[in-house]
């Protein structure tokens, strides 16, 4: 499979993967800061492995871009919710009542 042909599948798939986590939230299984991390972290295991497979960082840069896109769908401020994340020690999911 030559490289372009699997960031399109690889794409589709994480598109899919996002899809199903926005069921989740629909359904109330999850909440979007939940379910955005979880995309991410999905989507960041497959940027590493196309980076690795093809040899380049620049080769999963489609991926990347449409994971940050499927994340901001689910969750509009996953960035702020990940900077508060990352700002608690240990770093955990940070949740409000």
């Amino acid at each position: 499979m030559d490289q372009q042909v699997a960031v399109e599948h690889l794409v589709r798939q994480v598109k899919d993967y996002a899809n199903g986590r926005a069921k989740d939230v629909e359904r109330g299984a999850d909440t979007p800061r939940l379910a955005a991390l979880l995309v991410q972290k999905y989507g960041r295991g497959v940027v590493d492995a196309v980076a690795e497979i093809f040899g380049s960082p620049r080769a999963a840069d489609p991926i990347s871009k449409v994971v940050d896109d499927e994340t901001a769908k689910i969750d509009p401020l996953w960035r702020e919710h990940d900077r508060e994340r990352w700002a608690g020690r240990p770093a955990d999911v940070v949740a409000h009542s």
